[in-house]
């Protein structure tokens, strides 16, 4: 986006979960730039696990208001390996996320804003949640 003009970028933590296996707590952070002209603005949700200095782009949007001061909601989700070699989906809302659900591939929902599901590597899930007002919310792409 360099070359787009970019105005701002703000990033902030949404989430923090418990890896399992007692894989210690990753962050998921939300960055969102935006330009000069309005339009071309871009979400990233990003996933970091203990001990590591940046974190790994799990979703990203482009022209959405998500992640932003209009829709400060986000949902993400990334294929994450235990350190006994079992995968596993994780999926992350922001604080108004009710619920979240997997689907495809990888089966599974749970209430609250974190979902951690056993899965097989190279698996694709989409995921869907819940608002705390009823409003469906999709994960970032």
């Amino acid at each position: 986006m360099r070359s787009a003009g970019v105005r701002t970028v703000n990033a902030w933590a949404y989430a923090e979960q418990q890896l399992p296996e007692a894989g210690g707590s990753a962050d998921w952070v939300c960055t969102r730039a935006e330009t000069w002209r309005g339009g071309g603005t871009r979400a990233l949700a990003q996933f970091r696990t203990p001990g590591s200095a940046y974190g790994a782009v799990a979703a990203q949007a482009e022209n959405v208001p998500a992640c932003g001061p209009r829709d400060p909601n986000v949902l993400a989700g990334v294929l994450w390996k235990s350190g006994s070699g079992s995968w596993y989906l994780l999926a992350a809302g922001g604080k108004n996320t009710a619920s979240i659900s997997a689907t495809g591939a990888v089966r599974g929902s749970g209430q609250g804003n974190l979902l951690a599901v056993k899965a097989k590597e190279g698996a694709q899930a989409g995921l869907k949640g819940t608002l705390a007002d009823g409003r469906a919310i999709n994960g970032l792409r």
